[in-house]
């Protein structure tokens, strides 16, 4: 058995998925430089800097470019990412069969509070799958505007971030427990500040403690904010990179988090910096993925999205759902996949603790269908009826991709 941790951005999506993104009363509202509190397509943008933007109320500037009674889901890069691992790898529906998964994160003392751990637990998290630290101020939450007309049909999504008690949760709340893991995940901590300018040192801690660590970026709006154009840093001193196995990113976070002009140069240039490997999406564009030395043996390539799930979509368009979570399911994916190839290659009920030459395209695979599958859920979460059903749902995109691309 493989034990992963992670922690990160965690909060309720509020999901509103019939916005017009052509209409007047969102034209008005889209952002007219990086950094000034606009809305564009595929980004976030803070509440209050939102409401600022718009020169109204949040509440009423939401209601004119979304209008309706939204449904909501468990949402963030972090939480979402981990709870797809967890779901794929109960195999044969027993959850602890291939991996125990545990999320730390936090949540206000108001009734969103409430949502997310209603959720946690509707997902199959049970009370030691997660810890929840209460903090000062509102549960983070995001309203998630989507457009399923937007690029020809294949959508896309804008998200106003309320950060909330996520501005206050820091190191000194996950305890020496969380380093106690075989893989340690960082998702979207951007959106929990004080986790994000500490991932040098905790990333080094989980090393440390010979974990396998997975970084998942998200859009660094507070970075942009302070410096609209410039090169976003990953920790204090920009010095985490050599203390990440696998960095995820799509390709505007890779291309701000790099300097880079290219994906495909972004990812040489995490690898160059320090990380394992790198993989970056880029919608229903091919991915770019790279690795150098470490547990990953090293390649430089690309690989196209799921053609049988565009299929499916196509020939079913009552089962789209919307994009949300698509970039986070594919990083649980990855960290599902990292998981099977740690097994693998360790001895029973251990990973090996120096395992290297893991082909960075196998794993990427179960990642890509998991991304494509989001698109057929509202939200990006998942609820299953069974424990192992999104396990065997994914299996023939699984299968159907390998026949696809060949290595």
């Amino acid at each position: 058995m493989i034990t992963i941790h992670g922690t990160g951005c965690c909060l309720i999506d509020f999901l509103y998925p019939r916005t017009d993104f052509s209409a007047p009363a969102f034209k008005e509202k889209r952002s007219l430089k990086d950094g000034d509190g606009g809305l564009a397509a595929g980004k976030l943008v803070f509440a209050e800097n939102f409401e600022k933007f718009a020169k109204t109320p949040y509440e009423n500037a939401l209601r004119e470019i979304a209008g309706g009674t939204p449904s909501h889901n468990l949402g963030g890069p972090a939480v979402v990412s981990i709870v797809h691992a967890a779901q794929v790898l109960a195999a044969g529906g027993n959850r602890d069969a291939l991996a125990r998964v545990c999320f730390y994160g936090v949540r206000g003392g108001d009734e969103t509070g409430d949502l997310v751990e209603e959720a946690l637990v509707r997902a199959g998290f049970g009370p030691a799958s997660y810890t929840l630290t209460r903090r000062k101020g509102p549960t983070p939450r995001t309203d998630v505007l989507s457009d399923p007309d937007y690029d020809n049909g294949h959508g896309e999504r804008t998200f106003i971030n309320l950060v909330g008690a996520a501005g206050e949760f820091g190191p000194e709340d996950l305890g020496d427990d969380f380093f106690d893991a075989d893989i340690v995940c960082f998702g979207g901590t951007a959106l929990t500040p004080k986790i994000h300018d500490s991932l040098d040192e905790l990333l080094a801690g989980a090393k440390q403690a010979g974990a396998v660590t997975v970084v998942n970026l998200v859009y660094d709006y507070r970075s942009e904010q302070a410096a609209p154009g410039k090169k976003w840093k990953l920790g204090k001193n920009d010095g985490a990179y050599s203390f990440i196995d696998l960095l995820v990113a799509d390709r505007d976070e890779a291309l701000r988090t790099s300097g880079c002009s290219s994906a495909a140069e972004a990812a040489r240039r995490f690898v160059q910096n320090g990380c394992g490997a790198a993989v970056i999406t880029e919608g229903t564009k091919p991915l770019r993925l790279a690795a150098g030395t470490g547990i990953f043996g090293p390649v430089e390539t690309a690989l196209p999205v799921s053609e049988a799930i565009n299929r499916e979509l196509a020939a079913h368009p009552e089962k789209r759902g919307d994009t949300t979570g698509c970039g986070d399911n594919f990083a649980g994916g990855l960290v599902a996949g990292l998981a099977e190839a740690l097994l693998s290659g360790g001895t029973p009920g251990r990973p090996a603790a120096a395992l290297s030459g893991i082909d960075l395209r196998e794993i990427c695979v179960p990642g890509i269908a998991a991304g494509g599958f989001a698109c057929f859920t509202l939200g990006g979460v998942f609820y299953e009826k069974w424990p192992g059903e999104k396990r065997e749902l994914l299996a023939p995109f699984i299968e159907a991709y390998k026949r696809e691309v060949q290595f």
